[in-house]
């Protein structure tokens, strides 16, 4: 409820409906993938660097706010092109991460990796309908689900040489 009054542009009835189905999506998915079960069921047997690539290929998130800022003459290209950074850099990040075997390593390059894409979001220009976006959005894809729950200390339901946070 509270997505369009964070951000600093009108974005119209159906553009606040909007925000607030990818606040609920970013926000949530912040918090859920960023939980021990969350990283058993992202890192089981069969889930590799394609699952992973895939899934965050799916968030176009970045798009949808390009169009939900506001823009003036000539703008809209700029935006699109933020939009295509930000997610360019998800990919790469995705990529790094998943190519990435020990699991510890993972999860520091997870943190290394979502403050980055922090730092691109701020040296670009954040959303103005969303400028809490980028925080969220890496945080969810790249700290959570990449990295297997890099905000967290490692699983303690999971047997010891499985537990996100120890070595294979």
């Amino acid at each position: 409820m509270l997505a369009p009054a964070l951000g600093r542009g009108r974005t119209g009835t159906a553009g606040a409906a909007v925000l607030r189905l990818l606040a609920l999506d970013l926000w949530g998915g912040a918090w859920c993938n960023n939980t021990p079960a969350a990283a058993r069921w992202y890192h089981r047997p069969g889930q590799g660097p394609r699952q992973h690539l895939a899934f965050a290929a799916a968030h176009l998130h970045p798009v949808v706010l390009a169009w939900l800022d506001p823009a003036g003459p000539g703008d809209r290209g700029a935006r699109l092109r933020w939009a295509a950074a930000l997610h360019g850099y998800l990919l790469a990040a995705t990529a790094l991460l998943t190519a990435t075997r020990d699991r510890r390593t993972r999860r520091v390059l997870g943190l290394a990796a979502t403050a980055g894409g922090v730092l691109l979001d701020r040296a670009l220009g954040p959303s103005a309908a969303a400028p809490w976006f980028a925080p969220v959005f890496y945080a969810k894809l790249l700290a959570g689900h990449t990295a297997g729950a890099a905000l967290l200390p490692a699983d303690p339901l999971a047997p010891a040489q499985t537990r996100v946070g120890s070595n294979p």
